[in-house]
Parts: C-alpha cells; structure tokens; sequence
C-alpha cells in the first residue's frame, strides 16, 4: 500500500505549482519600473500646540507646522461628541448616548516658507482628550491632542444660614465615571452635578447651613449619583479633587436674596 505524502509538502507542492512563471529578464524590468515611479505619499507634517497646563475653557492655544504647502489655507478641526441623556416617554430613563464630531476652529494661512502660524481658544465643551487635525483641501495633513481639565468655581464664600450658593464647572467629561460629580458638604452629600447633555458645563445650587464657622464643600467623581470616596485607588484618581470652605457667618439673608 503507498503512503500518503505529508500535508505540508502537498501544501508546498500546490503553492509552486499556483504560483506564474517569472523569468529573471521579466523580474528585472519589473524591478526598473518599481524604482522609476515610486508610489506617491501623502504629504504629513507635525502640528504642535503651545498652551498654559492644564488646558482650561477659553485658554489660548497657538499651533505651529512647517513642511506644508506655500499659500494654502489649513482647516483647524477640534474632535469631540454630541450626545447626551436619552430618556423617552418623559420618564423611561434608558443611559446615555455619544457620536464622535468635529467642528472648525478656524482657517489660517500658510506663509511663504511652508509654515503654519495659528492661534485658537479652547472651546467649552467636554473634558478629556480632543484631537486637533490640520486639513488642507479636506485632507489630514497633521495631527495633535490636548487634554481639557475641570474647572470650578463656588461663591459666595461666606453669608449666614441660607444664603444661596453657586458651584460653576466647566469642562466635565462625557464618560461614565467622569460626567458626574458628587457635591460633599461637610462630608454629607447634598446632591451631584452633571453636564452629559450640556457639553461639559453647568451649576450646581445649594444654601449654606449648619453653625457659624467654616464649612468643607468637596466633590468627588461618581457613577448613579455616588461618589468615589476612595479617590486615591478610583480609575479616575488623575482628574481633580475641588475642595472650597463656606464661612458661615451669624445673621439673617437678606430678602433680596430670590429662592431657587
């Protein structure tokens, strides 16, 4: 009885037997071709950003190239997301839902020596990482990112029992253990604050309370409205920490004072 070849020869025999025939004369000119026009590449250059860290809303960012083509005009595009909250019904809450954008930062010229000179401002939108593309005639030509930071705010800093308080944050991130944070007043949670659907941005209000003294307002990153209370080991331990003290002073608020 003759036994089989093996598997891999047989496999060997029919990729020989597949492959054309090419003899070195035809192997040769096909090298000549291959070095007379070489494939044509895209023309990339490396876009830089100069900025004050950490990148805030309305920070000025200026953007420098070089290598680009004399008297073109570069598209600046920042990326980003549009989304948010998705409830139907008035009350069936169903999560939260993101599409990847892109808006225009501005077009700006490329000078005689091949180079881009460009200054933008941080837009309010969403904090993390946003990518900055250069386009020339609606192609990519270079590529960057910038981090955007949280930003807050709280006044007054001080009044008597009552008076209303303002927590202003920008910059809060549209991912889930970045979009809400947990408002901590005297290590009591008095609520959160969210900017899902409002590009990052947004207030939180409250009334001062408690004795006459000073009072620890703080706000943690949460996930369903609880914050991460072991922040140190929580995955999102490198965004900030806000901590503001409320003086609580004695005394009435004045009536000028409207109601939330």
């Amino acid at each position: 009885m003759r036994r089989a070849a093996p598997y891999s020869r047989l496999c060997l025999a029919a990729v020989v037997a597949a492959a054309p025939a090419c003899s070195r004369s035809s192997a040769g000119q096909a090298a000549g071709v291959a070095a007379a026009s070489p494939a044509p590449t895209s023309q990339i250059a490396t876009l830089d950003l100069a900025y004050d860290k950490p990148a805030i809303v309305g920070a000025v960012a200026h953007a420098t190239a070089s290598g680009l083509s004399a008297g073109k005009t570069v598209d600046l595009t920042w990326g980003t997301v549009t989304g948010g909250w998705v409830v139907e019904d008035y009350y069936h809450f169903r999560g939260k839902k993101y599409s990847e954008t892109t808006k225009l930062l501005g077009q700006f010229p490329v000078d005689a020596s091949g180079r881009l000179n460009a200054r933008f401002v941080v837009p309010d939108d969403y904090g993390g990482v946003h990518e900055v593309i250069a386009l020339v005639d609606g192609k990519p030509v270079a590529q960057t990112a910038l981090n955007l930071t949280q930003t807050f705010a709280m006044t007054p800093a001080s009044g008597p029992v009552g008076t209303p308080i303002e927590l202003k944050v920008t910059g809060l991130g549209w991912r889930t253990m970045e979009s809400t944070w947990v408002v901590n007043w005297d290590n009591q949670e008095l609520g959160f604050v969210s900017a899902a659907a409002t590009r990052g941005s947004a207030v939180a209000r409250f009334r001062a309370t408690g004795p006459a003294g000073d009072h620890i307002v703080k706000l943690y990153t949460g996930w369903q409205g609880l914050g991460y209370l072991n922040y140190e080991q929580s995955p999102v331990a490198a965004l900030p920490r806000p901590q503001f003290t409320f003086r609580t002073t004695p005394g009435r608020v004045p009536s000028a004072h409207a109601p939330f």
